[in-house]
């Protein structure tokens, strides 16, 4: 019998450690993937693993020109 009550099973998660390079073609990628129509950054974010302020960064860099997107890539618009 069980005295603390707790019926079930639980599950530890760790936090992510550390900081992850990302090669810029699958940056660009990424990228790319956010930008399309009716796409949320946070969701494309949340699929990659990525955190959304990061995605945002690359999308900033993306329009300054410091991460080129190839064409092939690029949303229909």
């Amino acid at each position: 019998m069980m005295e603390d009550g707790f019926i079930g099973r639980y599950e530890v998660v760790e936090p992510r450690r550390g900081n992850r390079r990302w090669p810029d073609d699958v940056k660009s990628r990424i990228v790319a993937e956010s930008l399309e129509p009716g796409v949320r950054v946070v969701d494309v974010a949340r699929r990659h693993g990525v955190i959304a302020n990061q995605l945002s960064d690359w999308r900033r860099q993306a329009r300054q020109g410091l991460l080129a997107l190839p064409a092939e890539l690029m949303p229909a618009r």
